[in-house]
């Protein structure tokens, strides 16, 4: 079973680039506009992997990371922190199941992340 990949990010341009480059590489992929939307979902998308960009308005990248701990099945859930700030401003947040990319990102560097945290689709 392909594994799956939950891209939450407020921009339209760039959710629908992810979901399409995920999607090429075989991980089944959903994308989402909102966190608030994301943390509601979850149960239903059971995702292996969540693709976060760190800057939406309403809940942010920050807010959800830390609801999303704080929620035991979702404790250890691998997430790719994205963001346009340098990767140094928002390193602290991850943890071990954690990666950080920075915008503008090539399709190499976050599918060797998405690799890294769940391996091939």
């Amino acid at each position: 079973m392909a594994k799956q990949i939950l891209v939450v990010d407020d921009e339209p341009y760039l959710r629908d680039i992810q979901v399409l480059v995920l999607r090429a590489a075989g991980y089944v992929a959903t994308a989402l506009a909102t966190a608030s939307e994301a943390l509601d979902r979850l149960a239903d998308i059971r995702p292996d992997l969540i693709l976060l960009d760190m800057s939406m308005p309403g809940m942010d990248g920050r807010e959800f990371l830390a609801r999303l701990r704080a929620l035991a099945p979702w404790r250890h859930l691998p997430v790719i922190l994205s963001s346009g700030f340098p990767a140094d401003d928002i390193a602290p947040l991850g943890a071990p199941d954690t990666e950080v990319l920075s915008k503008p990102f090539s399709d190499i560097a976050l599918l060797t992340r998405v690799r890294r945290l769940i391996g091939e689709a």
